[in-house]
């Protein structure tokens, strides 16, 4: 009688440990999914951080060129200036 007890309590065991195994099973599902989807939208939002910053790496580029150019023309100018007030180049000291 003893022995009919046994395995009444182990088939309960094991019928409990395989529904709770199931159950576990679709929460762990459902959470790898929910995760996949976030990784996805970290993805995109990354390549449009990505996007944004190589835009603004372009218009640093340009504004950097354009105030090269005018720097170089205002020194032009500034010479220019110079030359006709009758300025004389400074001796190069060593």
């Amino acid at each position: 009688m003893e022995l009919a007890g046994v395995a009444v309590n182990a088939a309960v065991v094991a019928v409990v440990g395989l529904i709770l195994g199931w159950l576990g099973k679709g929460r762990f599902e459902a959470a790898d999914r929910r995760i996949d989807r976030l990784e996805e939208r970290l993805e995109h939002r990354i390549d449009s951080v990505d996007r944004r910053i190589d835009s603004l790496e372009g218009r640093v580029v340009g504004l950097q060129t354009s105030f090269q150019t005018s720097l170089d023309s205002m020194r032009s100018d500034l010479t220019q200036v110079a030359l006709a007030v009758g300025v004389r180049p400074r001796a190069n000291e060593a």
